[in-house]
């Protein structure tokens, strides 16, 4: 049976993704930066984003849904991507830096393109909760510079 889904719902699912595809991003940004302290502003915002993943599948499956998966390939070429730049540079650290803050920024633009989709008080709450995330994350990161 075909099932359209509600614009909140995709929004959600878009969201869990990006979400969860910067989980992993951050895990390996963390093993490629040369200061260690970087690296564990990743894995801390890693590990406080995961929090959300929780939340956002639950909305997601309160909406009659089940969460997306990431894609695998694109994910792993991304991951490649980010190896050949670790590499081919002295210092990653400024590079890596910049793209969390991009994909930071990208996932709020997620947040704010769910917001128009007028969800229910609950998921106005999670939005809310992970858009104050999202920027103590920028903070950190731009701080960190």
């Amino acid at each position: 049976m075909f099932r359209l889904l509600s614009d909140t719902e995709v929004a959600l699912n878009e969201l869990f993704v990006a979400c969860r595809e910067s989980i992993d991003h951050y895990h390996d940004a963390a093993e490629l930066v040369g200061q260690s302290d970087i690296a564990k502003h990743f894995l801390d915002i890693a590990n406080s984003r995961k929090l959300f993943l929780n939340r956002l599948a639950s909305a997601i499956r309160e909406l009659g849904d089940l969460p997306s998966v990431p894609d695998p390939d694109k994910e792993a070429g991304e991951m490649m991507l980010h190896h050949l730049g670790a590499a081919l540079s002295s210092d990653y650290t400024n590079e890596a830096l910049a793209q969390r803050i991009k994909t930071e920024e990208h996932i709020l633009a997620l947040v704010n393109a769910a917001r128009k989709t007028e969800p229910n008080q609950s998921c106005t709450g999670l939005l809310n909760d992970l858009t104050s995330h999202i920027e103590d994350a920028i903070n950190t990161l731009t701080t960190a510079i």
